[in-house]
């Protein structure tokens, strides 16, 4: 194991401070930051790139797409965060200047952060948008912590059954969590099954997990940037036991090594 404290790490628009305090050996799937005198105690962050193999896919089959760009089915809040335009501007400038191969590649970026080998046109097309160096890592993850909990460009909510009783208290409200279902759909095999064969007037849904509201929320910051964040409050042995059904019961990508990094992270 071998000390780095200079790398700094901004987590979201929050401005979360974080320095990468160790690189730990290759075996190890994850990398720890620890934050500067904020609420994060450490990140647990997936070095390899399941975010964008998911969305990438999700491109391929064109899930859950709610508009199309020269007849290929894309997603419209994914498409205005990346480039950071209404989507009426980019699909207009796309059609009116770009190939379909070249508009196949642009979102090929916008969806997996890769850059076809010797683009110089998606380049060209990324910086007309103001994106100077796409080949930078962890834009895409960057990009959908932006929409983490952000229920103004949310579509759907997840409601948190409040099962706590205290004869002494007020009954709590249901908890309700503002996601994106192209997103969950992505990344969840339950969450593509239920969207689609879902009224699509219906806005949300009671999650059935039976899962706490920490648990779930962590597994919405990990489907969303592939980091999960443990405070100072979190009990990890209690979310480590959580994720073992999580991991089944949302038909998550098999390959992630969730419980092996919760494992190892007890360790540390």
């Amino acid at each position: 194991m071998t000390g780095d404290s200079n790398q700094d790490y901004n987590n979201n628009e929050n401005s979360y401070l974080l320095k990468k305090i160790t690189t730990i050996n290759e075996n190890f799937s994850f990398e720890t930051l620890k934050c500067c005198d904020k609420p994060v105690v450490f990140l647990l962050d997936l070095k390899s790139d399941y975010l964008s193999q998911d969305l990438g896919n999700l491109l391929e089959k064109g899930s859950l797409s709610d508009c199309k760009i020269q007849n290929i089915p894309v997603h419209k809040i994914l498409i205005e965060t990346r480039l950071g335009k209404d989507f009426a501007q980019v699909s207009n400038y796309l059609e009116e200047n770009c190939t379909l191969k070249e508009i196949e590649h642009l979102l090929k970026w916008i969806y997996s952060d890769r850059i076809i080998k010797n683009s110089k046109r998606t380049k060209e097309i990324l910086s007309y948008f103001g994106i100077e160096n796409p080949s930078k890592t962890k834009l895409l993850k960057n990009d959908l912590k932006k929409l983490l909990f952000d229920e103004e460009s949310s579509d759907f909510k997840l409601v948190i059954k409040n099962d706590e009783e205290d004869e002494e208290e007020e009954e709590e409200e249901d908890e309700k969590l503002p996601v994106h279902k192209f997103l969950l759909a992505a990344r969840s095999g339950l969450f593509l099954d239920l969207f689609q064969n879902l009224d699509q007037n219906l806005n949300n849904v009671q999650d059935y997990s039976g899962k706490s509201l920490e648990t779930l929320e962590l597994l919405i910051s990990f489907l969303y940037t592939d980091e999960i964040p443990i405070t100072a409050d979190t009990d990890q042995e209690f979310i480590k036991e959580e994720f073992e059904d999580i991991v089944d019961y949302y038909q998550l990508n098999p390959n992630i090594p969730l419980l092996d990094i919760f494992e190892k992270c007890s360790k540390k």
